[in-house]
């Protein structure tokens, strides 16, 4: 799955799926997921990363939880398609 993709579906996720009142065309594909961005509190973080497995069946690591990782749509993205290949290899092993 290509990059624009995969960003489509996470504005999707936070604009619909998410309680944060904010739509998908407001999304900008450079906001931080932390405090100068869309501000996710734990609870909205724990709630999108179980929606990112969910939707995309792939698993988040712990040491996938980092701030750089959530730094914009593109990183996020970025994460999703390497779990997506991971898992992907796993599949044809």
């Amino acid at each position: 799955m290509d990059k624009s993709r995969v960003i489509d579906i996470l504005k999707r996720i936070i604009a619909e799926d998410l309680d944060l009142n904010i739509g998908y065309d407001q999304i900008d594909d450079a906001a931080s997921f932390l405090e100068d961005g869309l501000a996710l509190d734990s609870i909205s973080m724990a709630e999108f990363i179980n929606l990112l497995e969910g939707r995309f069946q792939i698993r988040i690591l712990d040491e996938d939880l980092e701030t750089a990782t959530f730094r914009s749509l593109d990183s996020v993205a970025t994460l999703v398609q390497t779990r997506m290949a991971e898992r992907a290899c796993e599949v044809e092993a």
